[in-house]
């Protein structure tokens, strides 16, 4: 995981620097999801980060977890592991959104396991899709895009315009 984290970080710093932009929005799914709060969490992306949104990403861990006890990375993602009680206690940095999709359908990451514990957190949850769903849903594509529009117009817009929370 850490690992993961290390070309995360290196990845966003090039893109940074290729661009020219301040900050970046992360979006990660499942797995990547958790590689993002592993970033974020070391320290490691502070003031690099706008938005993140995770789609079905494994806070809580995931039941199927234990199916492949040999495998380090999977035996992260077991409900409980010290990896995600350490993410579970680290804030999210000041002037990051957080944003959490869940999908109603995941069995691989049900119910509330993909949401972070920060209070910080936005939460949203589709009714008609699952854990792989999060992907081609044209409506959480449409959310995404959404989301991350209104976050570039509230930023260009400078402190007067203040964003609403998104509806859950």
């Amino acid at each position: 995981m850490e690992r993961l984290a290390d070309q995360l970080v290196a990845e966003v710093q090039t893109i940074l620097s290729r661009t020219g932009a301040d900050k970046a929005h992360l979006v990660g799914h499942s797995l990547d999801g958790v590689v993002i709060a592993q970033a974020i969490a070391g320290g490691r992306l502070d003031g690099m980060v706008d938005t993140v949104i995770t789609l079905g990403s494994p806070f809580g861990g995931s039941p199927w977890a234990g199916l492949l006890p040999f495998v380090e990375i999977v035996r992260a993602l077991r409900p409980g592991s010290p990896l995600l009680q350490r993410l579970a206690s680290a804030p999210v940095p000041d002037g990051v959104r957080w944003l959490a999709v869940t999908a109603a359908l995941d069995i691989i990451v049900p119910g509330l396991r993909s949401v972070p514990t920060h209070a910080e957190v936005e939460t949203i949850t589709f009714g008609d899709v699952g854990h792989l769903g999060l992907l081609v849903s044209r409506q959480v594509i449409s959310y995404i895009a959404a989301a991350l529009s209104a976050r570039e117009s509230a930023i260009a817009a400078g402190p007067s315009m203040r964003l609403l929370p998104s509806a859950s």
